[in-house]
């Protein structure tokens, strides 16, 4: 364990006790994670770096980078660009910032939150009666520049929207996310396995140079392009351009309720998560429950696969105890057979010394 990664711990576990807002949008630590975010940074290998309990929110894209040729914050909304933005926060927390330091410099290129929630969205009881609701609460403080479908006459089709040069705005679920800072690769290693053990099949092992860095996140992403800023009015961005609906809103409503539902699976896995570790990842001394350099396995349904010699030795445990139990049960079973015997033969002889008397 470095000096380094000691005082990094130190230094992040003072800022999460101080009363100070940290560099999130909230300024706090969202509260279902705190029992999971103590339970970790209470083990000696590992500390928490950033996190997100989950949550929903819209995006805006920034506009067309001219030094890379693409558009800011793409790596956020392209699931096949994973590797590219792991490597962007790496380099952010090898130059000790955050995760939301890193989110805000992109803002800062041009992309928008237009909502975010760490909770389910709820529909008020009387939502017909207020159409443009999902459009007020998605949308935010930019609803009044929204275009529904039914509005924009049919005048353009989806197939001439040059998307490569339009601003989409995306709706999104994203899961619980954790990025850990490990005090090194066998304790990273292991503590990888349990989250991998746990769902978190998104899990690994960031690339840095300088530090041992973990992300720890699911495959219950949604992301749903729903909307655009035509390119004809991206060349000259004023804030009122109009953001032209590309999806119903009952494709909306559908999009929430999945993310809804997405929420209660979330926080069911946080809760299955946090039993794991405090039963696989803490010795009784504090240390870290080492895999002895076996790779833990998961099978397709969520259950821990065994090497050919595991299994072996379960398997000959398994028939020691059969066994066991089956010479058990016979001698149990005579000892029954044994007793009735002498029962009945007690019984009969009793019998017969009362047939004497009465002769």
């Amino acid at each position: 364990m470095s000096d380094g990664f000691l005082t990094r711990k130190k230094t992040i576990l003072v800022a999460l006790n101080s009363d100070t807002p940290d560099k999130s949008p909230k300024g706090y630590v969202d509260e279902p994670l705190l029992p999971l975010i103590v339970l970790i940074n209470n083990h000696q290998d590992y500390v928490t770096t950033s996190s997100c309990s989950g949550r929903i929110c819209t995006y805006l894209e920034g506009l067309e980078s001219e030094a890379e040729g693409e558009t800011e914050g793409d790596a956020k909304q392209d699931q096949d660009s994973q590797d590219a933005e792991e490597e962007e926060t790496a380099k952010g927390y090898e130059e000790n910032t955050s995760l939301a330091a890193v989110e805000a410099a992109k803002r800062a290129k041009g992309g928008q939150w237009l909502y975010v929630s760490h909770d389910p969205v709820v529909f008020p009881d009387q939502i017909s009666e207020h159409p443009r609701w999902i459009v007020e609460t998605l949308f935010g403080p930019e609803a009044h520049r929204v275009v529904l479908m039914e509005e924009q006459g049919g005048k353009e089709s989806m197939r001439t929207i040059d998307m490569a040069r339009s601003q989409l705005v995306y709706f999104k679920f994203e899961p619980m996310i954790l990025h850990i800072e490990a005090a090194t690769p066998a304790a990273a290693k292991t503590f990888l396995n349990h989250s991998l053990f746990s769902g978190y099949r998104n899990s690994g092992i960031l690339p840095s140079a300088k530090r041992t860095m973990l992300a720890i996140r699911s495959t219950l992403k949604l992301d749903a392009p729903i909307a655009y800023i035509p390119s004809s009015s991206s060349t000259a961005p004023t804030g009122q351009e109009k953001i032209h609906l590309m999806v119903s809103l009952s494709y909306l409503r559908v999009l929430i309720d999945l993310s809804n539902d997405k929420f209660r699976m979330n926080v069911a896995q946080m809760a299955r998560f946090e039993d794991r570790l405090s039963k696989h990842l803490l010795n009784a001394d504090g240390s870290a429950v080492v895999d002895g350099g076996k790779k833990l396995k998961v099978s397709d349904q969520g259950g821990e696969w065994e090497d050919k010699d595991a299994r072996k030795e379960r398997k000959k445990r398994e028939g020691m105890l059969k066994q066991e139990g089956t010479a058990k049960a016979r001698a149990e079973k005579k000892a029954a057979a044994e007793a009735e015997a002498a029962r009945v033969a007690a019984a009969a002889a009793e019998a017969k010394a009362t047939e004497a008397v009465a002769e």
